[in-house]
């Protein structure tokens, strides 16, 4: 069996769906893929409310809490100086983005976030088992996993999880690293790319042997960008979209 992962969705319907084109031509060439894991649903981009509704009604497509999904559903319970400590770390166009995707949303979306959306999904393929996580696993939407790091640093993130082969993990650019405890793979970022020049991937993974292939896929980034427009969100995201911010 095989088994897709994305990461860093932002909020983006028309990566999701792009993605889902993808995976149907992969089953059409013999591919035995039947979940989709998400790292990762809400951000930057302009469809919070249709990638909801999308996802949340999807049997096969199964969704890990983020970074900014968290901030987005404590946002109404979060007091002012928690709100405040954001503004330090954040910059201001995402935080009012964060706070336009709460307020569309809406106390269903929110909610879903809070219930539905779990910090970590842990599976059992047979004899193998996989760990799926936003961040680190023990600070899962506080602290991202690094890419091209000395094998030490991954080691230390599964020698705690020794039942696990392996640890998935979402991030800015894919990668896979090998360990003596097992793997460390992340998809790279499906929504846009923080990268410049980087394309949009997803991890297929087939879960009998452990093998991992990255796969690229596009959407349409103009028809994104009109969307900012029409919602007059900040000007930044349009640049972020476009050029990445790394």
């Amino acid at each position: 069996m095989q088994v897709a992962v994305i990461s860093n969705l932002h909020s983006n319907l028309l990566a999701i769906a792009s993605v889902l084109s993808k995976i149907e031509r992969l089953r059409e060439n013999g591919s035995d893929i039947n979940r989709i894991y998400v790292l990762g649903v809400f951000g930057l981009m302009p469809y919070p409310r249709e990638v909801f509704q999308f996802i949340s009604n999807a049997d096969n497509i199964h969704a890990v809490r983020g970074r900014y999904d968290h901030i987005i559903a404590r946002w109404n319970e979060m007091r002012d100086e928690e709100k405040e400590r954001l503004k330090e770390e954040l910059p201001d166009f995402v935080i009012k983005v964060l706070g336009w995707s709460q307020e569309v949303l809406g106390k269903e979306g929110r909610s879903w976030i809070r219930n539905d959306v779990p910090a970590f999904i842990s599976e059992k393929f047979g004899e193998n088992e996989i760990l799926f996580v936003y961040g680190e696993p023990f600070n899962p939407t506080g602290k991202d996993v690094r890419p091209k790091m000395p094998t030490s640093y991954y080691e230390s993130l599964l020698a705690p999880l020794r039942k696990y082969e392996m640890l998935v993990v979402a991030g800015p650019v894919p990668f896979i690293a090998e360990t003596r405890y097992g793997k460390v793979v992340c998809p790279g970022s499906a929504g846009f790319q923080p990268v410049k020049y980087s394309k949009p991937r997803l991890a297929i993974i087939d879960t009998d042997n452990m093998n991992v292939n990255f796969e690229e896929f596009e959407f349409n980034k103009r028809d994104v960008e009109e969307r900012i427009k029409e919602l007059k969100l900040p000007n930044e995201l349009i640049d972020i979209l476009h050029h990445g911010y790394l």
